[in-house]
């Protein structure tokens, strides 16, 4: 991986906690335990797809850097304008200069923006965080998207990964 990401580290799962997401178990207990970084939107996007597996990885992942740092997270669809709360707190956060590079490559149909945005609370401090799960890699796009996004903030991209665990 270029200098420009950090490889923060692995997270294991295990099918059986993944199965309780898609049962729709986990991701309603994980939204009433941590509503500092889930909201009302991000509760109706897992209510339709948990069922297909999909953000279970990313909500982990926020969980888990959450309880280790302290830091909140924005999760996933912050680039986009329709989600208004997301949105906001992106556009306090990072630089005009950065803001503008996001909106743009939104705009031209590029790669999203890292799956995570973790802030301090006070929002003095900020990381974009790239979240893969089992077969899943930085792709082209994707990297030289996120080596743009490195260079305009002076801040490292870090990739967490996630593997089932095999019992």
């Amino acid at each position: 991986m270029p200098s420009t990401f950090i490889d923060i580290g692995l997270i294991h799962f295990t099918s059986e906690q993944r199965q309780l997401w898609k049962d729709g178990i986990l991701w309603l207990h994980w939204f009433d335990k941590y509503p500092q970084l889930f909201d009302d939107r991000d509760l109706d996007i897992a209510n339709a797809q948990a069922h297909l597996g999909y953000h279970y990885f990313e909500w982990l992942s926020a969980i888990i850097l959450h309880t280790s740092t302290g830091y909140l997270s924005l999760v996933s669809q912050y680039e986009f304008i329709s989600h208004k709360r997301k949105h906001s707190l992106l556009r306090e956060l990072v630089s005009n200069d950065l803001y503008e590079a996001i909106i743009q490559n939104r705009k031209s149909g590029g790669p999203q923006c890292p799956d995570l945005l973790m802030y301090h609370p006070d929002k003095s401090n900020w990381f974009f965080c790239e979240v893969k799960g089992p077969g899943d890699r930085l792709r082209k796009p994707q990297r030289d998207y996120f080596e743009s996004l490195s260079e305009r903030s002076s801040k490292p991209i870090r990739v967490i990964k996630l593997r089932e665990l095999k019992t």
